[in-house]
């Protein structure tokens, strides 16, 4: 059964669903970063791209009009675009209930656009599928997408575009900029991601593509040349890039909200140790972070920050976890990120999402203890060899007590 959390804090930004369609039941309390684990198909995306909705329900509806796509009233129509094409049936009308800090809404209220007058953007998303914001290095606008492609990804993408086309249209090399990003996270991306290589912008043709410039060749590596994890790490980059502008301004507008979804996609774990730290960036900032995730790498750090907490670890010892050089704002960085709220739940098939923030290893609740499934292979990998290696040891000492019978047996 899910576990609730007391007092004031439970109250504030708190997202429950009730049958809507895979998630049977959840009820989750955000933290400044809040973790989402449980294997495909259980809601995950559908759970995060309500809390957008619930949040942002009058821009999207603007977005939506500002591009001519218009649903005359249609709910349904409305929720199959937002979500994706089919998806308007995720609401059973009989049994599905939805509530927003509290308060009940429906999915088919939320498909109408409100009276109110606060319409800005609370909440970015970076979707799990936005590799396709990419086509052969070309950032797509919103329009090149099809009714049915999920908002989210329209959105980011159409972003993504704005910054390339824009702000970054004049700018031959994009990675690395000594104006974006404390160099303490541009060199574990240089190191683990893109190497030697420079991300830049490649303007011939009179088309702006993606290229990486590598040492030694005169041409920029197009984008279909590049590894599964650089394909998949530049368009998370860009975002990143536009949460986190030049200067002395440290959050975008009005956003107060980063989702991000599967952040280690087609990464190593030291490529992944390097998304992360750009992860507690965005929680120095001052955003709410939230991540749905696959990876034990992600909950490592999350448990090592838990226990840090527990235990009075320092701004030292976060940087040592991070294999960070002693600096200013590593310091910086360690202190702020101790003082954050983190909070981790597994979502599952069949059954009531489940608050595992503890991360305990000997938590008697199996969703906490195996991190949702995450450590739960390892376990039973090393109980395997464990198993193998006392049975092994037992028939060796058997055999040491039947030889000296044996022996003597043979004795005349």
């Amino acid at each position: 059964m899910a576990t609730r959390r007391s007092g004031k804090a439970a109250q504030h930004n708190r997202l429950a669903l009730h049958q809507v369609g895979p998630i049977k039941s959840a009820d989750v309390a955000f933290g400044d970063l809040t973790v989402i684990v449980g294997p495909q198909a259980t809601g995950k995306s559908i759970f995060l791209q309500t809390l957008k909705l619930a949040l942002d329900r009058d821009h999207i509806h603007d977005t939506f009009r500002r591009h001519n796509v218009v649903f005359n009233g249609d709910s349904g129509a409305f929720l199959g675009g937002y979500y994706g094409k089919g998806m308007a049936a995720a609401w059973k009308s009989d049994s599905s209930r939805l509530r927003w800090n509290d308060k009940p809404v429906t999915l088919p209220e939320l498909a109408k656009a409100s009276t109110s007058k606060q319409r800005k953007e609370k909440l970015f998303f970076i979707p799990a599928q936005r590799v396709m914001s990419l086509t052969r290095g070309m950032t797509q606008n919103f329009g090149q997408f099809d009714y049915g492609d999920p908002y989210t990804l329209r959105y980011f993408s159409d972003t993504v575009h704005d910054l390339l086309q824009n702000e970054f249209g004049a700018k031959g090399e994009l990675f690395p900029q000594s104006n974006r990003l404390n160099d303490t996270l541009r060199r574990p991306i240089t190191q683990h991601l893109y190497g030697t290589a420079r991300l830049a912008v490649d303007s011939k043709e009179f088309t702006k593509r993606l290229v990486l410039n590598v040492p030694g060749h005169t041409e920029g590596l197009p984008y279909t040349a590049w590894s599964a994890g650089q394909r998949e790490f530049t368009p998370l980059l860009l975002g990143l890039y536009w949460l986190c502008p030049g200067g002395a301004i440290t959050r975008r507008d009005s956003i107060e909200w980063v989702v991000v979804e599967e952040p280690e996609m087609g990464l190593h774990p030291q490529g992944i140790e390097a998304v992360l730290l750009l992860v507690l960036e965005l929680m120095k900032r001052g955003y709410k972070v939230v991540l749905s995730t696959h990876s034990p790498v992600v909950l490592d750090l999350v448990w090592a920050l838990q226990e840090f907490k527990q235990l009075g670890g320092t701004a030292t010892d976060v940087r040592k976890l991070l294999n960070l050089s002693a600096s200013g704002y590593a310091n910086e960085l360690g202190k702020a990120v101790l003082k954050k709220d983190l909070r981790v739940y597994f979502f599952n098939r069949d059954s009531e999402v489940e608050d595992i923030s503890r991360l305990s290893p000997l938590s008697e609740q199996a969703a906490e203890a195996e991190w949702g499934g995450l450590v739960g292979f390892a376990s039973r990998t090393g109980k395997a060899i464990a198993d193998v290696v006392n049975r092994v040891e037992s028939q060796t000492q058997r055999k040491r007590r039947t030889q000296p019978a044996k022996a003597k047996a043979q004795v005349p």
